[in-house]
């Protein structure tokens, strides 16, 4: 087997390679934007790994392609046919080429999509984080609110209770002072009475007393006269 043989046979190989590579690299890409609500399935290896590995095959396969150039153009017999087979293989790593690239740039914007629709949602998250703290805050302050209310009710509530509990009071009271200026206005009255009784106690006395001495008199004068 010539060099130049050996070199097809290795271009070969790399392209198979580059083609199940490709493939498999062109399956990251999901391709259609409406789908953007659910992410595609991705096979087990990485854009990274894939993309350097693919990057390596595409070096590869120039330099396999440079070592045939440079073999066909010191060959003597057959030079026309392996340039044809050397332009192939040249078109073949140009459309690898295109085919890398093209993919690539469709997983960047995807990858930008994504990002975008990720921020969008981090941004409605976050959105409605903030709705929920202020839903709440304002929750937690109509309770304070309400709370305070209860507070001023049961202390108005108190306070009414102690206003008629002082009114009833004072009601007591202004019966006890009316029944006391009733007792002061009848105790001058009282007092003019016992004096009369006195006095008229002491007349008692004094008649009882002339009666007496009336009676002691005569006695005495019937028993020596």
């Amino acid at each position: 087997m010539t060099s130049v043989d050996a070199l097809r046979k290795q271009a070969r190989k790399v392209e198979t390679d580059l083609d199940l590579k490709l493939v498999q690299y062109s399956r990251l890409d999901g391709g259609d934007e409406g789908s953007s609500s659910s992410a595609p399935k991705r096979p087990e290896k990485s854009s990274a790994v894939l993309q350097r590995e693919i990057e390596q095959l595409l070096r590869q396969l120039g330099e396999v392609n440079d070592s045939m150039s440079r073999h066909t153009s010191t060959a003597t017999g057959g030079a026309a046919s392996t340039m044809h087979v050397l332009q192939r293989h040249r078109e073949i790593l140009h459309d690898f080429t295109q085919e890398f690239h093209k993919t690539r740039q469709n997983l960047q914007r995807s990858d930008e999509r994504q990002q975008l629709l990720s921020s969008v949602r981090q941004d409605i998250r976050e959105h409605r984080s903030n709705e929920q703290r202020a839903t709440d805050a304002l929750l937690r302050e109509r309770n304070a609110i309400a709370g305070s209310a209860r507070l001023a009710d049961d202390a108005i509530g108190q306070a009414t209770a102690m206003r008629e509990s002082l009114l009833n009071q004072r009601g007591v009271f202004d019966g006890m002072g009316g029944k006391l200026m009733q007792l002061s206005a009848v105790a001058p009255q009282m007092n003019a009475l016992i004096g009369k009784i006195g006095i008229r106690k002491k007349r008692d006395k004094l008649i009882l007393g002339a009666v007496i001495g009336v009676c002691t008199t005569l006695l005495l004068l019937y028993a020596f006269g």
